[in-house]
């Protein structure tokens, strides 16, 4: 009897391991089910880092343009500071120019007109022989003071030589007709204020002959 009874048990035994090792393979993962997952988490972490790898793109987008305005503005500012400076240097120079030649044309207008109003009010029609050489050297004294005056305008005034620095071609000049009747005019007058000493000359000459005869 206990002979018997020893081999049911073992054989229940065996029964209930085989149930446990059944139970414990159920219970277990299977290989491709650990591998799903690693692989679920192995494609989270790479968009996680994609989303990083954007982002790190953008914030060197955002640090390139930063820098590249950083730059613009450097040299614009050096630029315009030059520039500027230069300009207002220039123009300052300009200034005093222009101020400077204002004033010389106010003098020099000044100056033209009464040259002007001098060489228009001589009547030569009015000479004499008693006054013509005292007439004509105030007359030529100014004309000579004009021209005086004017040459000295002309070298200090560019707009009085609008062909200043261009180079001076030769004109053919044609000589101007004689104005007789100034020219007998002015040799009657000559002859008039010479008379009285020809006369005294001439009568010099006969008492001379005179006396030594």
């Amino acid at each position: 009897m206990k002979q018997g009874g020893s081999s049911t048990a073992t054989v229940v035994s065996e029964k209930n391991a085989a149930h446990t090792h059944r139970v414990a393979i159920l219970d277990t993962p299977t290989v491709t089910e650990e591998v799903d997952t690693k692989l679920d988490v192995a494609r989270e972490q790479l968009t996680a880092l994609r989303r990083q790898q954007e982002e790190l793109e953008r914030q060197k987008s955002d640090l390139e343009e930063l820098r590249r305005k950083q730059d613009e503005y450097a040299r614009g500012k050096a630029e315009m500071i030059d520039n500027l400076t230069r300009s207002l240097a220039t123009m300052e120079r300009e200034q005093i120019q222009a101020q400077r030649v204002a004033e010389l044309c106010d003098s020099t207008t000044d100056a033209f007109r009464d040259y002007l109003e001098q060489l228009q009010s001589i009547n030569d029609t009015e000479w004499s022989s008693e006054n013509v050489r005292t007439e004509l050297s105030r007359a030529l004294g100014v004309i000579e003071n004009s021209r005086l005056e004017y040459n000295r305008a002309r070298i200090k005034l560019d707009c009085l030589n609008p062909n200043a620095g261009q180079p001076t071609v030769p004109v053919e000049t044609k000589p101007e007709g004689i104005n007789w009747t100034d020219l007998t005019r002015y040799a009657l007058l000559g002859a008039a204020a010479s008379s009285p000493l020809i006369l005294a000359g001439t009568i010099w000459v006969i008492l001379l002959l005179a006396i030594k005869h």
